[in-house]
């Protein structure tokens, strides 16, 4: 009774997290979602995300490191905390998950001319098809990478970057088989 309780319960908070990925990503294409950007110092508030994501139990012996220029120090950009945090907390969490043990994830906040701020999370992973990467940001597109974990629903990275999107940014996706993966989230400053 207690194993398929178990089993039960698993399945049911999958259905649930589904669930609430599918609400999310509607409410965000209808402009229904509260948005609520507030001023934060980004170099502070994503050092935050990273020491929470490496003192969860599942990633605390994982490679995971935060880098960023001293200049961005004080910088503030004026994001909604708990969508941003789901963004780039999903696209960290995903280079933990589906890559070996292994893997060294790099978090790191430049200034880019052109597009003010630049959030790259980078891996020395797997990599990922040139063919898979114009999908990955379509909704329930899950790559081939993800046969063994099957408890995604192919919602957050599409999610990812409406977010990023309504932050007046953009999301880009860079790599090769056998070398890595790199995101590059790019926001304006104002």
């Amino acid at each position: 009774v207690q194993e398929y309780g178990s089993i039960i319960l698993k399945n049911v908070d999958y259905a649930e997290r589904l669930m609430n990925d599918l609400k999310l990503t509607y409410q965000l294409d209808s402009g229904a979602f509260p948005f609520c950007p507030k001023p934060v110092r980004l170099v502070r508030y994503l050092k935050e995300l990273v020491i929470d994501i490496a003192n969860d139990p599942a990633f605390s012996n994982r490679d995971i490191e935060f880098e960023s220029e001293s200049s961005l120090a004080e910088v503030t950009v004026a994001i909604d905390s708990n969508l941003f945090r789901r963004a780039v907390g999903n696209i960290v969490i995903n280079a933990l998950v589906h890559n070996a043990s292994d893997t060294k994830v790099t978090i790191s906040v430049t200034e880019d001319m052109e597009s003010g701020i630049c959030i790259s999370i980078r891996d020395n992973g797997t990599g990922i098809r040139e063919s898979e990467q114009a999908k990955l940001f379509t909704r329930y597109y899950r790559g081939t990478n993800t046969k063994e974990k099957t408890e995604g629903s192919g919602l957050g990275l599409a999610i990812a970057k409406q977010i990023v999107i309504l932050h007046g940014g953009d999301i880009v996706v860079k790599s090769k088989q056998g070398e890595g993966t790199v995101f590059y989230i790019l926001i304006p400053v104002n």
